[in-house]
């Protein structure tokens, strides 16, 4: 083969073009017509052992292969019938190769994005204007939960795969100063260690779909799409998990420990064991929750995140072995599915079988620290070792023996990325640790028959039956990945390749009351929500806390200088519903996260005189400058906190983190001025707290908020589990009003979401031209149809209304004989079958 010659690879699929001599090459899609790269030609990639030409080229049909002297090796392959090109890299010199960044350059010229699979997944497009990089580790915490990325650009889609975990994308925009477009977004993987393949899969004329389905397709070859229907077959328990919400008592007992584990800090008994199965049977007796995954933490010996691996017996504080097992004996008579909460990544120094051989080692043979947890100090142990103590006779087979839970949840397993360990007695690397803690799950979910574990990664599929943590995390989309930050979206991209295979929550407490995208995320995903929230004991029995949400608007009305250092300052407060107690209002000066100066001061008249349509206007008040400040502006941070106890603020509609209102910017130099922040259109952050007219009316807060939620995604995960999510569309310009369909055919279910801040129309065929406020939605399937409306049927719901419809008889909804209709909240009448229905919390409805 003569040297500088352009070697070429054909099948039906795609065309490659090599330049035998210095390895660069490109791939035409030959269903698109499009390129890769776009013009020119891709580097072979970036590596010391790469540098300088190839001396020999040898091809067939269908595989290209370049040698250098070195002995280092790059091999062309079409592969799977010529639908991908793969690539591999060989030889002992070769090292880290840093691939593709050139190959999969895309530009917001091209309409170009990327599909990173991280938790649901995150659409990256090329004309955001964020400038950033990133890497998204195979399997790490918030990295790459697929092995894929999907590339799109000129409307054509293309997948890359790989098998490896030492394989690190990398996606990284940059905004060009002098280029007919104005940014550039590639994509590059990073191939360390035994990585060293890779496969390019064209799919033609495509978008997100295209990927996912292309993607669905290489997962079941892989043998990883282990199904729902699979997983029922093998355990007819796990249909208990469809619909079912995850109820989870992370801290029966919560002991704090110092950092070295060796002083006691707290302890506090938060439910026992009597009252966990209370919970269970009020939840199901007094809610009518049908199906729920009930797990308990906290229940081993030294209580929650405390001297692992040493579980048994349970500990005695809330209420010891016979009375969990009591427990687990009346949690599963009501059908529900118990779970017990274990931990074998963690090790305590407190622990009776504490040993340094399990722990993790550095390449200098330290051990491995972990997180600071309630147990202390936590280290790591290695992945065969966690397999080695969960079997012991005291640990999972004796657990097995005394509880006899349906399910198991090991903590952290799937979460925590791929390790590795320099210990020579077991030594580990990241794929290793990944095959162990598979052999983890298999051995546990064997034992007590249905396994999950936290956040979720594709290789654990075939291996468990849940993940908590992949959907959110403490009511939001990630933990510590924002998204904005890449001028990303969230898309359900999980949804749309394993939503069939996977019973899937998210993870962590968070506040109802602030949940209401958390929820429309939950409705889009067709998943069930996680309450992680529960308070303490018999909480149904209790006075409810203080609810902290007040419906009043503060602004700053006026400002005008006193002098060089003091100004006068106005306000007004819009009162949306009656005060009963008193509060201080806070003024903070400053910026995100510092006090500059401030006007605290009790109102005039007091707040709980304050009533329902009142503006209250107060002031004027003098404020000082201080003498020292040197900042030319500061923000205007408005709030109300308690008389007693200043840590404690209510929640305020359009409200920050730490429940202050930016009512503006205060210009203190050349010239004091005032400059108010444009107001965003009212959100209710809350709306599925809200029990007015509603089936929970009256009840606990957190029975109002379980209740509502889990008629409407309950159902909707039950009618969609073994379907994926097959077509995904942004339905409104601005990309907030979107649309995910379940199925195909008269089976199809729809849910139809609204994540604008301004009402959106959306056309239903059960209730014609639907309003959605924010975070509104229809779900409409062959048998279970769902709204958060102000506007369905016809009829207006002006403060917005909840109702859900379940076919109890009848063909389908739009053939019905009977149905049984849930009201949430709002106004009670709902036009069906051509009457108008006063449904105040549920009703048999006949369709004559």
């Amino acid at each position: 083969m003569g040297r500088g010659e352009t070697l070429r690879l054909e099948s039906e699929a795609l065309r490659v073009d090599v330049d035998a001599a210095s390895g660069r090459w490109c791939l035409l899609d030959k269903a698109s017509g499009v390129r890769w790269p776009t013009s020119g030609e891709a580097s072979v990639g970036a590596s010391t052992a790469l540098l300088g030409g190839f001396s020999d080229a040898a091809a067939d049909k269908s595989k290209l292969t370049l040698t250098k002297r070195n002995g280092v090796t790059v091999a062309f392959e079409l592969l799977d019938g010529g639908r991908s090109l793969g690539l591999r890299y060989a030889g002992d010199a070769l090292g880290e190769v840093r691939v593709l960044a050139d190959a999969l350059a895309t530009t917001d010229a091209d309409g170009g994005y990327i599909v990173v699979p991280c938790r649901e997944g995150l659409l990256i497009r090329a004309d955001s204007g964020k400038a950033f990089r990133r890497t998204f580790g195979t399997s790490d915490y918030e990295g790459c939960h697929m092995n894929m990325l999907g590339v799109v650009k000129g409307g054509s889609a293309l997948i890359v795969t790989w098998d490896d975990a030492y394989v690190f994308p990398e996606v990284q925009s940059t905004r060009p100063k002098e280029a007919a477009h104005r940014q550039d977004l590639t994509t590059a993987l990073v191939l360390r260690r035994s990585a060293r393949s890779l496969r390019l899969t064209p799919l033609g004329k495509g978008d997100w779909n295209a990927l996912a389905t292309g993607y669905r397709r290489i997962a079941e070859a892989k043998g990883l799409a282990s199904t729902l229907r699979a997983k029922v077959q093998r355990n007819p328990k796990a249909e208990l998990m469809l619909g079912a919400a995850n109820v989870k008592l992370w801290t029966c007992l919560a002991r704090r420990m110092n950092e070295e584990s060796t002083k006691e800090e707290s302890v506090v008994v938060r439910w026992t064991f009597d009252e966990a199965a209370a919970i269970a049977e009020h939840i199901r007796k007094d809610l009518g929750i049908e199906r729920c995954l009930f797990i308990v933490g906290g229940w081993t010996e030294g209580g929650y995140d405390c001297r692992h691996p040493d579980n048994l017996p349970a500990n005695p504080e809330c209420g010891g072995n016979h009375a969990l097992a009591d427990a687990i004996r009346r949690i599963q008579a009501l059908g529900y599915v118990a779970c017990l909460h274990d931990n074998y990544q963690d090790m305590y120094r407190d622990a009776k079988s504490w040993n340094p051989a399990f722990i993790e080692k550095t390449p200098k043979g330290e051990l491995v620290k972990g997180g600071r947890w309630l147990g202390g100090r936590a280290y790591m142990v290695c992945a065969p070792k966690q397999l080695e103590l969960a079997q012991r006779p005291q640990n999972l087979p004796e657990t097995r023996k005394l509880f006899a839970p349906w399910a198991y949840f090991i903590d952290t397993t799937y979460a925590v990325g791929p390790r590795e360990c320099h210990d020579p007695a077991h030594p580990l690397g990241r794929n290793d640790d990944i095959a162990w803690k598979a052999r983890l799950s298999d051995y546990a979910r064997q034992l007590f028959g249905l396994f999950g574990s936290e956040c979720g990664r594709e290789w654990a599929l075939p291996h468990s039956d849940f993940f908590e943590g992949l959907v959110g995390v403490s009511g939001k989309y990630f933990h510590s990945l924002d998204p904005a930050a890449l001028g990303a979206t969230v898309i359900p991209f999980w949804e749309m390749v394993y939503h069939d295979c996977q019973v899937c929550y998210g993870k962590y407490g968070y506040a109802a009351d602030a949940a209401a995208e958390y929820v429309a995320h939950h409705v889009l995903c067709a998943r069930p929500l996680h309450y992680h929230s529960i308070p303490d004991h018999l909480y149904w029995k209790t006075k409810p806390p203080f609810q902290d949400t007040i419906a009043a608007r503060p602004r700053v009305v006026a400002v005008e200088p006193v002098d060089k250092a003091s100004f006068r300052i106005r306000y007004a407060w819009a009162v949306e519903e009656d005060i009963a107690r008193d509060w201080r209002v806070f003024v903070h000066f400053g910026s995100e996260g510092e006090i500059r100066f401030q006007d605290d001061h009790l109102p005039e008249p007091p707040t709980s005189q304050w009533r329902k349509g009142q503006t209250i206007q107060l002031g004027p008040r003098v404020v000082r400058i201080p003498p020292d400040l040197r900042a030319a502006a500061v923000n205007v941070y408005i709030g109300l906190f308690d008389l007693q106890d200043v840590g404690q603020r209510v929640r305020l509609p359009g409200c920050d983190a730490q429940r202050r209102v930016l009512a503006g910017r205060l210009h203190l130099r050349p010239e004091l001025r005032f400059e108010p922040l444009a107001a965003p259109p009212p959100v209710a952050r809350g709306a599925f707290t809200r029990c007015d007219n509603g089936w929970a009316e009256g009840l606990h807060p957190t029975d109002v908020f379980l209740k509502n939620t889990q008629e409407v995604l309950g159902p909707l995960h039950a009618a969609t589990a073994h379907s994926r999510l097959t077509r995904f569309e942004f339905l409104s310009p601005d990309g907030a009003l979107r649309r995910a369909v379940y199925g195909d055919g008269p089976e199809a279910v729809e849910a139809t979401v609204n994540f604008g801040v301004r009402e959106a129309e959306a056309k239903t065929r059960l209730g014609g031209v639907a309003v959605l406020p924010p975070w509104g939605f229809v779900v409409e399937g062959p048998r279970f149809a769902a709204f958060y409306a102000t506007r369905w049927g016809g009829r207006d719901y002006p403060d917005g209304a909840l109702f859900t419809l379940t076919l109890l008889e009848g063909e389908s909804l739009a053939k019905p004989r009977q149905v049984r209709v849930f009201h949430a909240f709002g106004d009670p009448a709902l036009p069906w079958g051509g009457k108008t229905h006063e449904v105040k919390r549920e009703a048999i409805v006949t369709v004559p």
